[in-house]
């Protein structure tokens, strides 16, 4: 009889604090949703994915922000540049720029979203792929004219 109600009591309180987890995932999921579809939210990145090097942890915060019509980046670089910059403290991927060619589509399967747009400025030109996903995870991939291919890891933050 004891057992039965030590099983009993176990199973509600399980039940219960599934429920509130499974409530904060939707209210998550739901918050993501809004920053993508309202073009306003900022990803936080932990990891660089160089095309010639392997993986670097990132110990500084490193940003892409969207906040309508624009994009705002402060990101590093490690790789190959083909043509030096004009400024050469404009190391980096850094640019405070209005987005072109803004594209955005729910990716194949359905768990989160494409995100694509070109920054082209005299100085630099990025074509830029972001991926999030609804559990809040994003990866970038910048390519540009002047220099290797990266890719970015991180999370999505939601103000």
């Amino acid at each position: 009889m004891k057992l039965n109600v030590i099983t009993t009591l176990s199973i509600i309180i399980f039940s219960l604090c599934s429920c509130k987890v499974i409530k904060s995932d939707i209210e998550n999921v739901d918050k993501i949703s809004k920053a993508v579809e309202n073009k306003l939210f900022t990803v936080s990145f932990n990891y660089a994915n160089p095309m010639r090097m392997q993986s670097i942890a990132l110990t500084s915060e490193y940003t892409l922000t969207i906040k309508g019509d624009s994009a705002f980046a402060y990101l590093p670089y490690y790789g190959v540049v083909h043509t030096a910059p004009f400024n050469m403290s404009d190391g980096g991927i850094k640019f405070a720029s209005a987005m072109q060619k803004f594209d955005k589509r729910l990716n194949k399967k359905h768990d989160g979203w494409e995100i694509r747009f070109k920054i082209d400025k005299p100085e630099y030109h990025y074509n830029l792929h972001l991926t999030v996903y609804k559990n809040g995870s994003s990866t970038l991939q910048v390519n540009s004219y002047d220099k290797d291919p990266i890719s970015y890891f991180g999370e999505i933050e939601i103000k």
